[in-house]
């Protein structure tokens, strides 16, 4: 076999991550809401249904990959067509724009989470997991990755993959929301 490989579910690859290389997730939530097909599912159904099965299946290749936007397009549009027609196939005029769909419930939204938000949230977890964390993961980065450099000063160009340069790209983002005690 060649790269890529599958690990964990995941693709072991050190290049850009491609629309090809996330076919599996795509494909994945296409199949699952269109078992669902139900003209007898409300509204409220099909939403708990994206909130509780169909948005959780992406975190985790959220939370390892900065997901291409075309990836996460293509996901919200399955969910979107799933919300609004019953099924990813039907193409039904969207009621309310995606936006604010994806906004919080008390803010007038239905709650359900942005993919690009969430897919950064999930990658700057990574970020604090390098700050505090004393895992073997954090262990073995800091001691092959990040060396005798201070992770706020390694430089993002270099030997590092493409995933690993996305997450040291994220820094900036995660020093305007650290406080530091």
């Amino acid at each position: 076999d060649t790269l890529p490989i599958k690990y964990l579910g995941l693709p072991l690859i050190a290049t850009r991550l491609s629309k090809q290389d996330c076919a599996p997730l795509t494909e994945k939530i296409l199949v699952i809401a269109n078992s669902w097909v139900s003209t007898s599912l409300s509204y409220t159904g099909r939403l708990q249904l994206i909130k509780s099965t169909l948005s959780s299946m992406q975190v985790y290749w959220c939370s390892t990959f900065l997901l291409p936007i075309s990836v996460i397009k293509e996901c919200e549009r399955i969910l979107k067509r799933f919300l609004w027609g019953g099924s990813s196939n039907s193409i039904k005029q969207s009621l309310v724009k995606w936006d604010k769909v994806c906004t919080p419930f008390p803010e007038g939204g239905l709650g359900i989470k942005s993919m690009k938000i969430w897919n950064k949230a999930l990658l700057l977890k990574q970020v604090w997991n390098l700050l505090t964390d004393h895992s073997l993961w954090v262990q073995w980065c800091k001691k092959h990755l990040i060396r005798k450099h201070s992770f706020w000063t390694l430089p993002s160009r270099g030997c590092y993959s493409w995933s690993r340069r996305q997450i040291l790209n994220l820094r900036s983002t995660a020093r305007n929301h650290l406080l530091y005690v």
